[in-house]
């Protein structure tokens, strides 16, 4: 989940979307929207930092809302996105050096279970409920 954690000054934007990353693939992959801002936007990217810590450039992204699109990162990234260590930042001419920011962050509740572990499960609850259908009946 990309959730709005921080604006700059005189910011007046605001934005939401979802990221999610497969931990099998390392396939990174986001959808967010933003609107309202105060500047032009001139960049946007992934940066690395912790909630409201300015960080590196992770990975860019391209103009324009909304930002669709996906990569596959590197193990170091991908444990660093998997830590909330990870937020998108829009660069406009109001403030270059981010007007909006997001964090990547896990949303609450949902588990980060690699697609084998899901695709196991999925098998294992299947086999039990052919099990169950299948089994005989006895009369009492």
């Amino acid at each position: 989940m990309v959730s709005a954690g921080y604006a700059g000054p005189g910011a007046s934007g605001s934005g939401s979307g979802t990221a999610t990353l497969d931990t099998d693939t390392n396939l990174f992959s986001w959808n967010f929207s933003f609107g309202g801002l105060a500047g032009v936007e001139l960049l946007a990217h992934f940066h690395l930092g912790a909630p409201g810590v300015p960080g590196g450039i992770e990975l860019g992204l391209p103009g324009g809302s909304p930002k669709i699109g996906s990569a596959t990162v590197g193990a170091g990234q991908a444990a660093d996105i998997l830590a909330d260590l990870w937020y998108a930042n829009i660069h406009t001419d109001h403030s270059p050096g981010g007007e909006i920011r997001g964090q990547v962050v896990q949303a609450a509740g949902v588990p980060l279970l690699p697609l084998s572990a899901l695709t196991l499960l999925g098998v294992l609850l299947l086999g039990s409920a052919l099990w169950l259908i299948r089994r005989p009946h006895f009369a009492s």
